[in-house]
Formats: C-alpha cells, sequence, structure tokens
C-alpha cells in the first residue's frame, strides 16, 4: 500500500486567501463536471476534489476568524465584561459586611461625590477597601508623589455599585461627613486623623 505524500500538509501553511481560492477552484470544478462541461470524471477525483474543497475551506475559514480577532477581540471584550461583573457582585456582597469606619468614608466619598482622594500607601483607614479592590492606587507611571499622598481612586464600576447601595451608607451626618479644621480638612480615610474626626 503506497504511503501518501506528507508534503500535501504543507497547505496547513497557506494563508487563508490561498485555501480559500483553492477551496472555490474545487468548488467550481465540482460544478462543471455537474453541468457536464468537463469530460466524465472518475469517482476518485471527484470525492478528492470534494475532501481538498471542504479541507481548504474550513482552513480559509479559520484563518479569516482568526484575522478578525486581531482587529476584533471579541474574546478579550467578554473576558473584560466577566472581569468587571464578577468585581461588581464581590463588591455588592461585601456591602452588608464592612465596618461602620469603611462606611463612614464610603458616605462620605458618596455625599460629597468625590471619587479621588489622597491617603499614605497603604491605604490608612482605608486599607481593607484597596485589599478589597473598592479603592485602587490611581497614580500614573512616571507620576511624583509621596508616600504619604498617593492618589487613590474608586473604580468606575465599583462607584456604579456604591451608588446602587447608597441607602447602605447613610451614617449620622456628623459622623460621615467630617468637617474642615483650622489645619485642613481631616478625612476618615487617614491613619493620622484628630480623634474628634468622626
Amino acid at each position: 500500500m503506497a504511503i501518501p505524500d506528507p508534503r500535501w500538509l504543507e497547505i496547513l501553511k497557506a494563508s487563508g486567501w490561498q485555501t480559500a481560492a483553492v477551496s472555490a477552484a474545487c468548488g467550481l470544478f465540482l460544478l462543471f463536471a455537474r453541468w457536464s462541461w468537463l469530460p466524465p470524471l472518475d469517482p476518485w477525483m471527484i470525492q478528492l476534489a470534494a475532501i481538498a474543497g471542504l479541507i481548504c475551506g474550513f482552513l480559509a475559514i479559520a484563518s479569516f476568524i482568526s484575522a478578525a480577532l486581531k482587529f476584533f477581540p471579541v474574546q478579550t471584550w467578554v473576558l473584560h465584561a466577566v472581569k468587571l461583573r464578577r468585581a461588581k457582585r464581590a463588591v455588592r456582597d461585601y456591602i452588608p459586611f464592612m465596618t461602620e469606619e469603611k462606611k463612614k468614608i464610603v458616605a462620605y466619598m458618596l455625599a460629597k461625590n468625590q471619587k479621588m482622594f489622597t491617603a499614605e500607601s497603604d491605604g490608612g483607614y482605608a486599607a481593607s477597601l484597596l485589599s478589597r479592590g473598592i479603592v485602587v492606587v490611581a497614580a500614573r507611571p512616571g507620576q511624583h508623589i509621596t508616600m504619604s499622598d498617593v492618589p487613590m481612586a474608586v473604580p468606575d464600576h465599583v462607584w456604579d455599585v456604591l451608588i446602587a447601595h447608597k441607602d447602605h451608607f447613610r451614617i449620622n451626618r456628623g459622623a460621615a461627613m467630617i468637617s474642615s479644621r483650622i489645619r485642613g480638612e481631616c478625612h476618615g480615610w487617614r491613619d493620622s486623623r484628630p480623634s474628634e474626626c468622626g
């Protein structure tokens, strides 16, 4: 029994346009044979043309899909959407377990409509919010910052969840709204806040 020439596998290296052209040529060949525009064909020729057309057709489709995904990375968009959905659910599920201190911080930001603040590098009293991803470090690469004033922000998707559940953050106004002091406004996320701050 003769062993097939392995060189036919070189077609796997062909571009999508080349495999599409071969598939179209095989289709036309079979169509012309059906219309009797060609001399009668042996059965093996018809089978070979059909198999080659199918193989090349699927290779062309796979190549075109791969090229399209480079321009329109749908899989990346889907993964990003799934990641955001999970992050929102995690924040929503954590809200009932927030301490009053953390709720004061969130209540202050919601009341002030303030998505950004500066804090110590460890997050200060907002450290657990930082570890939960409710706030994130918002410094840009190359930005000069001090360890006591690191910019932090609430990501947009988290902010949407906090706004939707703002009823959970209705803390006493005197505790939630930190008043201004002689040395500036002290905030609930600062470790160094005076004892009289809420």
